[in-house]
């Protein structure tokens, strides 16, 4: 498994001007499809943290509707 890096450039003013910032992504494998699938179309909280120098923990929440309690 990797994180991809990909870099886009957006024109805008007429084409005069560039915006470019980059994405990071990670590639879900196959085995693990059936356990994400609930979690698709959701919007989700993301915690990273570094666990020593060889360790990465990525943990995805759904997030909580706060606006719904709302009148």
């Amino acid at each position: 498994m990797k994180i991809c890096r990909r870099k886009s450039k957006k024109r805008y003013l007429g084409e005069k001007n560039v915006y470019a910032y980059e994405q990071l992504s990670v590639n879900i494998p196959a085995k693990f499809h059936e356990v994400v699938e609930p979690f698709l179309g959701k919007d989700l909280d993301m915690n990273v943290k570094a666990e020593g120098k060889s360790k990465l923990v990525i943990v995805l929440e759904p997030q909580e509707n706060v606006s719904s309690g709302r009148k």
